[in-house]
C-alpha cells in the first residue's frame, strides 16, 4: 500500500537483447524546434532554474535528459552523463506507444480499418484467420477483441513480472525467441473475461508490428521511416527486431530525446504536424482514453498509460509513454505541455522516483503553481490523536505506523524510509520522500472528531488506509 523505496515503486517497461538496425529516413522534412524562454510562454522560470541547478548538482540518479515543450515551443533542454541532443536513448517500452502511433498512421493512410470502421471491435477470429487452429482450442479466444489486446486486457494467462527479463523462462523472453510469437501467446489458457483484468503483456504490444507487416507488406520500422519519421524530420534511430523478424514494438526503439518530444507534440496536436495530418485524429483521441483502471499503478489506454498526476493540492491529467529505466514522454493536454525524461537506472526504481520529483517539484509548478501551504503549529495533544496503525488488518504489508514527534508526525513502515510529516492544517500533513518528491497525508475524522483513516497522495498514487490500532 504505502510503498516509497525505489525498488518498491513500479518500473514500467522492459530490457531485452536482440538485433538492432540503424535507420535513416529517406526524405526527411527537417524540423528544428522553435525555442522560447519559459517566461515567453507564461511559465514561472524560478522552478525551472532550481531544476537546472539541482540536476547539475547530481540530485537525480543517472539522469540523461530533461526536455519541456510548452505551446509548441522548446523551453527547457538539459543533458547529463555525457548525453547530448544527438545521442540515441534506449526507450524500452516507449516503443509500445510508438507502435500504437503507427496503427493510427496506417488508419490515416487507409491501410487498416479506422476507429469508425470498428477496427477495435474486430475479434481475433476475424482479425487472425491464420491463427484459426490455436484459437479453436478454446472458443472464447476467438471472441477476444483487438481493443482488449491493445489495452492489455485480453484475459490470456501471461507472466513477465515474477521473473526478471534476464531469466530465459520469463514469458516475454520466451516469446521473443519464437518464430510465431503471436501463436505462442494465443496458446495460453483463458484466465479472465476480456476487458476485466489488466495484465502487462509483451506480445500484445507486438500486434501493431505484426498487423503492419502482414497487411501493409513492409516491416513496422520501414513503415515508420517513410510515414512517421520522415514527416517529423526524424533522421536517426535504431530499432531492434525479435527472432521472428518483426520490428520490436514492445521495447526495441532507440531515439533521440528531441525526437521523442516530437512524438508527444504530434499527439498533443491531434495527429497533425506542420499543418499536415500524419495520424488519424480519431485514433489519437481513442488511443489516449482511459480503458483499464488499475490499483497501485497508473491506468491504461491503448498502449499508452494515463492518469491524474497529483502535486501539492493540484492535479493534471496526462497520458504518457513509459519505458524501463525511467524513459518517459508525458503529454498534458490541458496545460499544452509535453515533457521528455530519460535515464539509465535499470537496476532500481530511481528513474520513476526522479520523474515524480521532477514533475511535481519543478515542471508542473512552473506551469500551474500550487498554492503555498505554510506549516502550522500543533501541540502534543493535537498530534497525539493521529498516533496509531493504519492499513488493512488482513494485509500486514500495507501497515504504516504514525508516531508523534516534536511539532510533527513521523511515518514508518517496514522496509520503507521514515517520513517526517509537518501539518499544513488540522488534518493535513506533508512530508518529503528521499528528498525527491513530496507526499500528502490527509486524515479522516468521525462525527466526534476521532481519527478513522488516512489517505496518502503523491504522483499517480492515491492510497487509503483505515486506522486499525492505537
Amino acid at each position: 500500500m504505502f510503498k516509497f523505496t525505489p525498488g518498491a515503486i513500479m518500473v514500467l517497461g522492459l530490457l531485452i537483447v536482440s538485433t538492432a538496425c540503424r535507420g535513416q529516413a529517406q526524405s526527411p522534412n527537417e524540423h528544428t524546434w522553435q525555442t522560447a524562454s519559459p517566461a515567453d510562454v507564461g511559465l514561472d522560470p524560478a522552478p525551472l532554474d532550481r531544476l537546472r541547478d539541482d540536476a547539475a548538482a547530481g540530485r537525480f540518479n543517472n539522469l540523461h535528459a530533461i526536455l519541456v515543450a510548452k505551446d509548441g515551443k522548446l523551453v527547457f533542454e538539459e543533458y547529463y552523463a555525457d548525453f547530448d541532443a544527438g545521442t540515441l536513448q534506449y526507450t524500452a517500452s516507449v516503443s509500445k506507444s510508438v507502435g500504437s502511433i503507427l496503427l493510427g498512421v496506417a488508419m490515416e493512410q487507409g491501410l487498416v480499418p479506422g476507429v469508425e470502421q470498428g477496427f477495435l471491435d474486430m475479434t481475433l477470429g476475424e482479425l487472425l484467420p491464420e491463427q484459426r487452429a490455436v484459437l479453436a482450442e478454446d472458443p472464447r479466444k476467438s471472441q477476444i477483441r483487438l481493443g482488449h489486446i491493445l489495452s492489455m486486457s485480453g484475459g490470456l494467462a501471461w507472466d513477465e513480472t515474477s521473473l526478471p527479463y534476464s531469466d530465459a523462462d520469463n514469458d516475454w523472453i520466451r516469446a521473443s525467441q519464437e518464430d510465431d510469437p503471436i501463436g505462442f501467446a494465443l496458446a495460453r489458457p483463458v484466465v479472465a473475461d476480456p476487458g476485466m483484468l489488466f495484465n502487462y503483456h509483451g506480445v500484445y504490444s507486438i500486434f501493431p508490428s505484426y498487423l503492419i507487416q502482414r497487411d501493409v507488406g513492409v516491416s513496422a520500422e520501414e513503415f515508420a521511416a517513410e510515414k512517421l519519421f520522415a514527416p517529423l524530420g526524424i533522421t536517426e534511430w535504431e530499432w531492434e527486431s525479435i527472432a521472428s523478424g518483426l520490428t520490436d514494438t514492445d521495447g526495441g526503439l532507440h531515439l533521440g530525446p528531441r525526437d521523442m518530444l516530437k512524438l508527444g507534440q504530434l499527439y498533443l496536436d491531434g495527429g497533425a504536424w506542420s499543418g499536415d495530418r500524419i495520424v488519424s485524429g480519431a485514433w489519437v483521441e481513442e488511443s489516449t482514453q482511459r480503458r483499464m483502471v488499475n490499483e497501485g499503478m497508473p491506468d491504461y489506454c491503448l498502449l499508452w498509460w494515463c492518469d491524474d498526476f497529483r502535486y501539492g493540492d493540484r492535479s493534471a491529467y496526462t497520458y504518457f509513454a513509459s519505458g524501463h529505466g525511467g524513459q518517459k514522454i508525458f503529454v498534458f493536454p490541458s496545460l499544452d505541455l509535453v515533457v521528455v525524461l530519460t535515464h539509465q537506472v535499470f537496476d532500481n526504481g530511481y528513474g520513476e522516483v526522479n520523474n515524480i520529483g521532477i514533475l511535481s517539484r519543478y515542471v508542473l509548478p512552473a506551469v500551474d503553481p500550487a498554492p503555498v501551504s505554510n506549516p502550522i503549529a500543533l501541540g502534543p495533544e493535537a498530534l497525539a490523536r493521529f498516533v496509531g496503525e493504519y492499513g488493512e488488518p488482513d494485509d500486514p504489508g500495507s501497515m504504516i505506523s504514525i508516531a508523534a514527534g516534536d511539532g510533527r508526525l513521523v511515518a514508518t513502515a517496514e522496509g520503507q524510509p521514515t517520513i517526517d510529516l509537518f501539518p499544513s492544517d488540522s488534518t493535513k500533513f506533508t512530508g518529503s520522500v528521499l528528498d525527491l518528491f513530496d507526499v500528502t497525508f490527509e486524515f479522516e475524522t468521525g462525527v466526534e472528531g476521532e481519527v478513522e483513516g488516512m489517505t496518502a497522495t503523491w504522483g499517480f498514487t492515491r492510497s487509503e488506509g483505515r486506522k486499525v490500532g492505537p
